[in-house]
């Protein structure tokens, strides 16, 4: 067998250029051996001297692998002065401190514009925000009809957000020149999903609806009363589950931090439920299998742990998504236990936390 340690140093260079940008193939190629792992070092140090003022500007986006437990910087200059919001399809959906929304494929860096957050109705309630401000606070959650790399009939997907003061719902399409509004006269939305050929979404206190956007002025119907036992303080997440449409209810304690006199929100449990379409009930889940959940800044999804062996069985993962947590130094994430019922939070130095764009889950895709 070939002793790959004793491969020339300018070989090992010029394969570790061809590498994928993919979190996973840095980190095998930098396990061979000692010199393979010395050649990416001084591959990735010459890239960031090489873009340092691109790196002071934000150029910079940092990812971290939970199968090797490693954090990444990776230039993604299209992600500059945006905020994020994950899928599970391996794209970004972004919003910018120039107003556009774009759906960013983060490894190929390849780009779909959607219409500008000028086109959406309501714009009376942030006439006085600066850019900033409404990059943190306009949009709470976006989903797509299906994954943009694969477009179905040769048709873009469809993507709905939550959006506004009191979170209305509009959904548009790569090429359209405006954001069309769902039912005005329903709001507070909390998550949405698109599961078997139609968008759901949970409200605020529960409710569940169904959104029409085959019409000409897309409409939410009350489709399903919320679990009776349910904390109509608490967030709720929608999510496919082998199948079954689920929800999920995130309770958390509001907490003073004393030293900095600042607020926060901190999760204490999670309780999943499993519609039924027969009856349209709820009906507790207390067990995922070999499945894990991840919520947050992101489009809920799940994974099969027997897959992926390096996620926690029957756990949900989660990140900070509260409104108001756009402090610097503190983020409510981690990894909740359903059967111990017991959270094992995890935590980055606080120079890789941004009150600008909290941190999101997104399944990465070649």
């Amino acid at each position: 067998m070939a002793n790959w340690s004793e491969l020339p140093e300018e070989i090992i260079d010029l394969v570790a250029k061809r590498l994928p940008p993919y979190p996973n193939e840095f980190a095998q190629f930098s396990c061979v051996c000692k010199s393979w792992n010395s050649v990416l070092k001084k591959q990735n140090s010459n890239i960031i001297r090489k873009n340092d003022k691109q790196f002071k500007k934000g150029a910079i986006r940092s990812f971290y692998c939970h199968s090797t437990k490693r954090l990444f910087n990776y230039y993604l200059p299209q992600a500059k002065r945006t905020r994020g919001w994950g899928t599970p399809y391996g794209w970004l959906l972004t919003f910018g401190l120039d107003l556009n929304i774009h759906l960013l494929h983060p490894l190929s860096r390849v780009q779909i514009s959607l219409p500008s957050q000028p086109t959406f109705e309501h714009q009376h309630q942030f006439d006085a925000y600066c850019p900033e401000h409404l990059c943190q606070s306009y949009f709470i959650k976006f989903a797509l009809s299906s994954d943009p790399s694969i477009p179905e009939t040769g048709q873009c997907p469809l993507v709905m957000a939550i959006y506004g003061e009191i979170c209305y719902l509009a959904v548009a399409s790569p090429g359209d020149e405006v954001w069309t509004s769902v039912d005005c006269s329903r709001s507070n939305y909390q998550d949405i999903i698109f599961f078997n050929d139609h968008f759901y979404a949970i409200s605020c206190d529960g409710m569940l609806r169904i959104i029409e956007v085959n019409t000409r002025q897309p409409k939410a119907t009350d489709f399903a009363s919320p679990p009776d036992n349910i904390y109509v303080c608490s967030t709720f997440y929608l999510v496919e589950l082998t199948g079954d449409l689920c929800m999920v209810e995130r309770a958390f304690d509001p907490v003073d931090d004393v030293p900095t006199l600042a607020f926060h929100n901190e999760t204490t449990y999670f309780v999943v439920y499993k519609f039924d379409f027969n009856s349209k009930t709820w009906a507790e889940v207390e067990d995922l299998g070999d499945h894990a959940l991840f919520l947050g800044n992101n489009t809920s999804f799940a994974i099969s742990t027997s897959d992926y062996p390096e996620f926690k069985e029957n756990c949900i993962y989660f990140t900070d998504d509260h409104s108001n947590s756009y402090q610097r130094g503190f983020c409510d994430m981690g990894i909740y236990d359903i059967k111990n019922n017991r959270i094992e939070p995890f935590y980055f130095d606080d120079h890789q936390l941004s009150k600008f764009s909290r941190p999101i889950f997104f399944m990465p895709t070649l």
